[in-house]
């Protein structure tokens, strides 16, 4: 390899919750050591939210979906059309790409998402195949890829054919003894067949250095980037622990960084002696560890986090992403974790935390993927 640092793009598009942003963030932060990084987000700003040091950080005209039937990308910026933020995002990253010619691209979670891009990755995408020396194009997903967004589901031959015609490999960001590859159904198998796979274990924020913790107590509500259905959860949550044990006191409730300003004024509304709202938590490691257990949704992170500090961990997955019922269940199925239902009465969910106080995860997770990917693309970029 030479001893110049090679340039890497890390593309990506987020929503409804900051999972891709963090898990994307962290690989750059650790792809430092080797490259210069430019990360490129197609998501909604998200507020109190800074790139890793060292990084070039590019916000792209911004796009989000509503999670219903038939809904598709809309301009966060309503002065514009769809077109048109594709025509502009889709410009400044070839031109970009024609600027700098980065060694290594990083898409995250295309094309088993293609809906979330629209058309912005076309026209570089094209400019990559007919480069005379292409450069390392890795596609990276998290645990579960092959969840229904919206209403379809991508064919699975679809998928595979760009991904043998277009990319360079795939990096599963999963631990492969929680979730090898052949547990993921036939769809991921059909789309997977013949690519070069990386396992690389989850990615994982880096662990805070916490001082002294004193010893855990109570309950750690949380719904990652935050919603109207996570408001409603929160609140039902609250009202099911203060009618539990006293094992679940004291209980901290974290809103989400994209909560909107109404529906966090209404769960700080369920504050009391024993109950403590934020607002956001940039970093939870000290929450997680000050906590007895975790009640939270189906999120990468959350889980990812929590079940690396050896938290018990209560999962309520979103029905309307496929991907966290898919992981939950992955992780229930090995003794990782308690599920519920958003159907549950309040006083299920009152059984199911105070059960939660003496449930323990049956193993160790493996959430070094930033630290493998950054090894397995050393390792390419000195082949290539």
């Amino acid at each position: 390899m030479d001893s110049v640092k090679f340039e890497t793009f890390i593309i990506f598009q987020h929503s409804n919750g900051v999972g891709h942003v963090t898990r994307c963030s962290t690989l750059a932060q650790s792809l430092t050591s080797i490259s210069s990084v430019t990360m490129f987000s197609g998501g909604p700003p998200i507020a109190d939210y800074s790139p890793p040091p060292g990084v070039d950080f590019i916000q792209l005209p911004a796009t989000r979906w509503d999670l219903a039937a038939d809904a598709r990308p809309v301009p966060v910026d309503a002065g514009y059309t769809l077109d048109e933020v594709d025509r502009v995002r889709s410009k400044i990253l070839v031109d970009r790409y024609l600027r700098v010619k980065p060694r290594v691209i990083v898409i995250d979670y295309f094309p088993f998402g293609p809906q979330r891009f629209g058309k912005a990755l076309n026209a570089l995408l094209d400019i990559l195949e007919k480069e005379p020396r292409r450069p390392i194009t890795i596609s990276s997903i998290r645990a579960c890829p092959s969840a229904k967004l919206w209403d379809t589901e991508i064919p699975a031959k679809w998928v595979n054919r760009q991904l043998f015609e277009k990319f360079s490999g795939v990096f599963h960001h999963a631990d492969p003894n929680l979730f090898p590859l052949p547990s993921l159904g036939s769809y991921v198998a059909s789309a997977l067949s013949g690519i070069s796979v990386w396992q690389t274990g989850f990615i994982r924020r880096p662990f805070k250095k916490l001082d002294q913790i004193g010893p855990s107590n109570g309950l750690l509500l949380t719904v990652g980037g935050g919603s109207a259905l996570g408001a409603r959860l929160l609140k039902r949550w609250v009202k099911a622990a203060k009618a539990g044990s006293s094992g679940v006191f004291p209980v901290n409730v974290v809103c989400g960084a994209m909560m909107s300003a109404r529906d966090r004024e209404s769960v700080r509304a369920e504050q009391d002696v024993n109950v403590t709202v934020h607002d956001y938590v940039g970093v939870m490691d000290e929450l997680i560890a000050s906590s007895r257990a975790v009640v939270c949704l189906g999120g990468y992170n959350t889980l990812v986090e929590a079940l690396s500090l050896s938290k018990p961990v209560l999962a309520f997955p979103n029905s309307e992403l496929g991907d966290q019922a898919l992981q939950v269940a992955g992780l229930y199925s090995k003794g990782m974790l308690l599920t519920g239902d958003q159907s549950f009465t309040d006083s299920e969910i009152t059984a199911a935390m105070n059960r939660l106080l003496d449930f323990r995860p049956k193993h160790s997770i493996d959430c070094n993927g930033a630290a493998r990917s950054v090894e397995v693309i050393k390792s390419l970029v000195a082949a290539s």
